[in-house]
């Protein structure tokens, strides 16, 4: 265990914190400071374990509870904007306004800007900040929040913001949104687009939104872009309405959903990022917590999913990347987690380099009260743990290399789930937080106030700002840096118990002088921020420029304890003009991508741990952007982007006991020279739900992303390395090489990979059920069968196994298992067979629930048996020729999927009338069901009609219909040859009275 520093006596002179910070480093110290490794399962909790986090509060409290001073902010409620407040009057129009000129300054200063006077953008990017006081504030109509502008609430209660009940708008489909997240700074006349990959720093902070009664289309925030974004100590009530969350960017952190149809509708942050979830809850969703739509990557962290059918859903045929650990599923009816292996997943010409990126990781979660583990569609496969509660030690889905780069080298595929039984009461330590809460807000100490009492202006951008910043650092515990551009000098050193507060961090920048002679010596790197060894310090919200020409320069140099606390910081952008730039040509443009400053880091952890959380490093003239050495003070990193390096990304040299969670790194595109990571002596290091990115444009390959040396430990939990495009130079040359042997890992999409990691491979538990056949297929009046079998991965054997059917109506179902008891690593069989009635349409499920008793307790395990009536409707809008036609009513009517609405009929002079439908392919044919007549009479229908196949290029016939009546009629085709595509249905009594055939559709159904 790293020892904490002495907790201190109290604060310097002046300190307002001291002995708050003293206290708060006394409790911090009963948490432990030890991390399991990457696959093993933490001791059993004890009184301490499970200890509240530094600066924790109970949850839904406000983390603001007083609003600071900040002259570049708009106050919701000032009298520029004035509001009700109290949930009955309508504030909606206040509050776009008030986001409108928060952005509208931001656009004027330029501190945010990135693609300003590019890309459209005439302005700067925009951004700033709206102080949301408590109250109850009811709005009517979407907000838009502009890009990089931030909500955020202060008040002893967090503030609501409350959709009205029944309001218009919110009751069709579902995408009625609340708060969307657009593209651009405000711009009048302008219509505002969805936020993508050059949006950046958006967030909602410390509200709570309601969706009253009466929207069911409603979705409380669309949330997307690509850098910086955070939704953060939020409650979102979504009651009847549709969703909590529409897309994803970034960091959503300490949220809780409760209700909706679908608490979070994930997707891949643009352009295709990581999404990190820390501290967040889903309850009462009545149909999942979470849906996972294109290529969505996410991060779960110490989540919980509560009450609701099903917790992680994957939309058909789509990859998904999912990592989960230290979560909880608790009262799931369904599945916890139901992913894709569809063989079918379009991949153009790399199918199997697609289908690859369907990973799963699980790691130290616990489950209780779930139906299954996991779930695969369409094959059915079904996981369930050892006993009605367990924890999850390791679970995967996907490519597993063990001892990678060794001499056992070896690979497996599928999936692997090792848990063991476990009470629920012992989870609750999987969900205590290691993500401190900001310091209270009435010990802020206001910078720019605190220089204004001494005649000095600061955060102009203009003069020195050092010497007074310096001053309140020294003075008191935690420093408020108001939006602005402060210039500095010299290094800003924090106490051991230093906190330093910004509330955005592309609208308060602290920025070096050019070619300042203090940051000019490489050789002697020097930081615009350095914290002490083993401090506590917490560091937020901050813009960090070193300038150009600093050769020495490094952002950070972070020295601090386990318990310290750097996040929401980015470092200046590499800036460019696409339209300016040419690939190829490195000296294009102005700004362009070519070398243009020199820099030594971007941050530096020297000697020191803690929690980094959401953090952009992007000053790519620096030899590395991300730096971590000499230590073994437990690190954890959670949504890091590090982008643009020339050289190095990110490196580690002699560090142990760090976690990396959704780390995206993006090669430069004049610095293709850059790789990943660089490892050296590196042990005890787990990277998860990694982005290894190279730009469509970038100018040179890579033979590697992850180079290392002397190292062990090192476990790689999910990447993605594949790209479809230029594939010379944005695909690695491998994921891993060991640089001294030259061994490699070449596989660019891995679930788990492990280098020097002992005892790594997991020990299965729990039970394996799956259907033999991916759902079946019966015909209307005839049966159908498959098997289900049943393995024991143990621990013990299973006794007192029994198997219940339930089928839709009218159906009939029944299955037997072939034993009663099954010992661990053997396997059962249940036979079962379904038969439809004449009349069956439409396909269904035939639910099975498999139940046995393991160590005398009975569990169940719920799998569903997809039955296809007659297979596919083939005939839908397939070729269709007629032998003739009455006026409008054309051919195609007869097959356009509308049973009731338009007609095929035929001409007046046609005695013997058919239609000729292609099926495109060769089908085996199961049944046909043809609905004629007059809507709502029963005289004018279809008497009597042959079908023929064209088999070997000759009409046979192969089922006719006589003395007809009704609508729909079904014949069964069955006995019909195998591989037909042509049809024809000759109508031999079209009509009883006038000979027109009047069809309003022909269904063929059968499978391919």
């Amino acid at each position: 265990m790293t020892e904490l520093p002495s907790p201190p006596a109290g604060g310097p002179p002046g300190g307002r914190t001291g002995l708050l910070v003293g206290l708060l480093v006394a409790a911090v110290a009963l948490v432990p400071a030890t991390v399991p490794g990457p696959t093993a399962v933490a001791a059993p909790p004890s009184a301490t374990s499970a200890a509240a986090p530094p600066g924790s509060a109970p949850a839904g409290a406000s983390a603001y509870r007083t609003m600071p001073t900040d002259p570049t902010a708009v106050v919701l409620g000032s009298d520029q904007f004035p509001v009700h407040g109290d949930g009955v009057g309508d504030d909606t129009a206040s509050l776009q306004a008030a986001i409108d000129e928060a952005s509208r300054r931001g656009g004027e200063n330029g501190l945010g800007n990135i693609v300003g006077g590019a890309r459209g953008v005439t302005v700067g990017d925009g951004g700033g900040v709206v102080f949301v006081p408590e109250g109850r504030y009811r709005l009517s109509r979407r907000v838009d929040l502009h890009a990089s502008v931030r909500l955020i609430g202060f008040g002893a209660k967090r503030p609501e913001f409350h959709l009205g009940e029944s309001t218009p708008g919110f009751q069709e489909g579902n995408q009625s949104f609340l708060f969307v997240a657009t593209r651009r700074p405000y711009q009048p006349g302008t219509t505002p687009t969805f936020g993508n990959n050059d949006t950046f720093g958006t967030g909602l902070v410390n509200l709570d939104i309601r969706i009253g009664a009466g929207n069911p289309a409603a979705v409380a925030v669309r949330f997307s872009g690509a850098q910086m974004f955070v939704l953060q100590d939020l409650d979102i009530h979504v009651g009847d309405g549709y969703a909590g969350i529409d897309h994803n960017a970034n960091l959503i952190q300490r949220v809780r959903v409760d209700g909706g149809a679908v608490g979070l509708l994930a997707y891949a942050a643009s352009p295709g990022w990581q999404t990190t979830l820390l501290d967040t809850t889903f309850t009462g969703q009545r149909e999942a917590a979470i849906r996972l739509h294109t290529d969505s990557k996410l991060s779960l962290i110490r989540n919980r999913f509560a009450d609701t059918p099903a917790g992680i859903v994957a939309n058909p045929g789509q990859t998904q990347r999912l990592y989960v650990q230290d979560s909880v599923f608790e009262n799931i009816a369904g599945p916890a987690i139901t992913l894709n292996d569809n063989e079918a997943i379009p991949g153009g010409a790399e199918p199997d380099l697609i289908r690859g990126q369907n990973q799963l990781n699980v790691v130290n979660a616990g489950v209780t009260g779930a139906g299954a583990l996991l779930t695969t569609v369409p094959s059915g496969r079904t996981w369930a743990g050892p006993g009605s509660s367990y924890l999850v030690r390791d679970a995967t889905l996907g490519l597993r290399v063990h001892d990678a780069l060794g001499d056992d080298e070896r690979r497996a595929t599928g999936v692997v789930v090792s848990a063991v039984p476990a009470a629920p009461a012992s989870f609750t330590r999987l969900l205590t937080s290691d993500v401190p809460l900001p310091p209270a807000t009435d010990s802020w100490v206001n910078l720019v106030e605190y220089a204004a009492a001494r005649g000095i202006t600061v955060g102009t951008g203009t003069s020195d700002d050092h010497a007074v910043f310096q001053q309140a650092i020294d003075r008191y515990d935690t420093v408020y840096v108001p939006m602005g551009q402060y210039l500095i000098g010299d290094t800003l050193r924090l106490r051991p118990q230093s906190n330093l507060i910004g509330l955005h961090p592309r609208q308060t920048w602290l920025k070096l002088p050019d070619r300042s002679p203090a940051f000019s010596d490489p050789d002697r790197p020097k930081a615009m921020i350095e914290t002490p060894r083993g401090g506590t310090n917490h560091v937020t919200g901050l813009g960090l420029d070193s300038a150009q020409q600093t050769p020495g320069a490094v952002q950070v140099l972070w020295r601090s304890g386990p318990h310290s606390h750097l996040a929401d910081t980015l470092t200046q952008f590499v800036k460019w003009h696409p339209e300016q730039t040419q690939p190829g040509d490195p000296s294009a443009g102005d700004p362009g991508y070519q070398y243009r400053g020199r820099h030594k880091y971007n941050f530096w952890v020297q000697g020191g741990g803690g929690t980094f959380v959401n953090l952009w490093s992007v000053a790519g003239w620096a030899d590395n952007g991300f730096l971590v050495e000499d230590t073994s003070v437990r690190g954890r990193v959670y949504e890091v982007s590090v982008e643009h390096h020339e050289h190095r990304e990110v490196v580690l040299r002699r560090v142990r006991n760090w976690e990396f969670h959704a780390l995206q790194t993006e090669d430069h595109i004049y610095g293709w020279r850059s790789q990943a990571v660089e490892l050296d002596d590196v042990h005890d290091v787990l990277f998860g739900n990694t982005v290894f990115f190279r730009v469509a444009t970038v100018l040179g390959p890579y033979p590697y992303a992850v180079g290392l040396r002397n190292s062990s430990g090192i476990v790689i939990r999910g990447t993605r390395g594949y790209r479809p495009d230029n594939t010379a130079n944005t695909r690695w040359g491998a994921t891993v090489t060991d640089v001294v042997t030259g061994r490699t890992v070449p596989e660019l999409e891995v679930a788990y990979l492990g280098v020097g990691v002992p005892n790594e491979v997991p020990e299965p538990a729990g039970v394996y059920a799956a259907p033999d056949d991916v759902g079946i297929t019966v015909v209307p009046g005839h049966s159908g069968s498959t098997t289900v079998r049943l393995r024991n991965d143990g621990p013990g054997t299973l006794t007192r196994l029994a198997v219940a059917v339930r089928a839709p109506t009218g159906w009939q179902a029944q299955a037997a298992l072939d034993t009663s008891t099954l010992l661990a690593g053997r396997t059962a069989t249940a036979a079962v067979d379904v038969r439809l009635p004449e009349d069956a349409e439409g396909d269904g499920v035939v639910a099975l629930t498999l139940t046995y008793t393991r160590a005398g307790q009975q569990q169940e395990l719920p799998l569903n048996l997809p039955v296809r009536v007659g297979g596919e409707n083939l005939a839908r809008g397939a070729t269709v020729t007629a032998s003739s036609t009455l006026s409008t009513n054309v051919a195609g009517n007869a097959v356009d999927g509308n049973r009731t609405g338009g007609r095929w009929i035929s001409g007046s002079a046609d005695p013997s009338p058919t239609l000729t439908i292609d099926l495109g392919q060769p089908a085996n044919l199961h049944r046909l069901v043809l609905y004629s007549g007059v809507a709502g009479s029963d005289s004018l229908r279809v008497r009597a009609f042959q079908v023929d196949a064209l088999v070997s290029g000759v009409w046979a016939p192969i089922g006719t219909v006589a003395q007809n009546s009704a609508s729909p009629v079904r014949l069964d085709l069955v006995d019909a040859p195998r591989g037909i595509q042509q049809v024809r249905v000759s109508f031999t009594e079209p009509s009883p009275t006038d000979g027109l055939a009047r069809v309003f559709e022909v269904e063929i159904y059968g499978t391919r």
